[in-house]
């Protein structure tokens, strides 16, 4: 298993691109990773299928 570090306000792709202007080091809910010199799009919840009603 491979541990896993938590997301930092340095990691957000807003932050390193001069576009944040919330203090603090704290990721908010519009943290995005920065990859590459590319935002990374959060993944999708799957989808999951409604069954049928009896």
């Amino acid at each position: 298993m491979s541990k896993r570090t938590e997301a930092t306000c340095s990691d957000c792709y807003f932050r390193r691109a001069g576009l944040c202007a919330l203090p603090g080091e704290t990721p908010c809910p519009t943290f995005r990773a920065f990859a590459k010199g590319v935002m990374v799009t959060p993944k999708q919840p799957q989808l999951v299928p409604l069954r049928a009603a009896s």
